[in-house]
């Protein structure tokens, strides 16, 4: 036990507190190195796929525009209008075949993205953070046909069951992206963290109760700092709703306690981290119950 707070007890609270901030997931690679992604919601990602559609459809149409009017052409001077109008229809069905299939396959298997996700700042990877392959990507699209039960063909506009999917799911995942194992990410932009700084600055009688030695575990400092970082966004209730997730716990730890909840856990952070404090040992918390 740890200030009378059982290690697991504090692991989800621990947990609680990363879930409630955002859509954010954390993968660690096989060289343990921890990437966060934002996942992208069912609003943004229809958006993306409403304009590939638009680029293939319009694509389509001018395709087929000029097939029709080289059939004609072609039906006047050879008389084989009946040949002719054959090989037109044949040639737009596979050319409608592609815009279903072979155009978003092909991209997201290569590049991993559409010309839609990339507009709307999108990448497609797996749900270990990795580029996806070509097998991923023919299974997440052969399922689009599952995501539009129970209605009827619709370009994938009323997915139905793919929305109650990502409804339910932590990664917004539809039903392709559970067959294949792959999540919808946005990236964000590689950029330096502006340092965080106190304030107002820790006051007297609040550096009188403060402990001298305030030891954070990675976890608990990552924690701390999304909340921290974010809090300026967030009404005071669910201020005060996500910072009494762990305030409590490490109030109890350190022996301190000050009226806001908030503000104490910016007072523990800022003595753990600008003062030269090294972290707690791992074995504080539960292994692997906190990602």
């Amino acid at each position: 036990m740890l200030g009378g707070v059982q290690p697991a007890a504090a692991a989800s609270s621990l947990a609680g507190v990363v879930d409630a901030l955002d859509t954010t997931v954390a993968i660690e690679t096989p060289e343990h190195i921890v990437f966060h992604h934002r996942v992208a919601g069912p609003a943004r990602r229809f958006l993306a796929y409403l304009l590939d559609l638009t680029i293939c459809y319009g694509a389509f149409a001018v395709v087929a525009v000029l097939v029709i009017i080289v059939t004609i052409g072609t039906g006047a001077i050879a008389g084989a209008a009946e040949s002719a109008v054959g090989a037109a229809i044949g040639l737009l069905l596979v050319l409608l075949f592609a815009i279903q299939w072979v155009y978003f396959v092909v991209l997201e298997g290569w590049l991993g993205t559409t010309p839609g996700k990339r507009a709307l700042g999108l990448r497609v990877v797996t749900t270990t953070g990795r580029p996806i392959g070509w097998r991923a990507a023919a299974l997440r699209n052969v399922m689009r046909a599952a995501d539009a039960l129970p209605l009827a063909y619709t370009a994938g506009l009323l997915s139905v069951a793919g929305l109650v999917s990502m409804s339910t799911t932590r990664r917004f995942q539809r039903l392709g992206d559970l067959v294949a194992g792959t999540m919808v990410i946005v990236p964000e932009r590689a950029r330096a963290a502006t340092p965080l700084i106190l304030f107002p600055p820790a006051q007297p009688y609040e550096l009188a109760q403060l402990p001298e030695d305030v030891r954070l575990d990675a976890d608990e400092r990552l924690a701390i700092e999304m909340f921290l970082r974010r809090r300026a966004r967030l009404g005071r209730a669910r201020e005060l709703e996500l910072a009494n997730m762990i305030a409590g716990y490490l109030a109890r730890r350190f022996s301190f306690r000050g009226d806001d909840p908030a503000r104490t856990l910016a007072l523990l952070y800022d003595r753990a981290a600008n003062a030269g404090r090294s972290d707690a040992p791992p074995s504080s918390r539960v292994p692997g119950s906190w990602r």
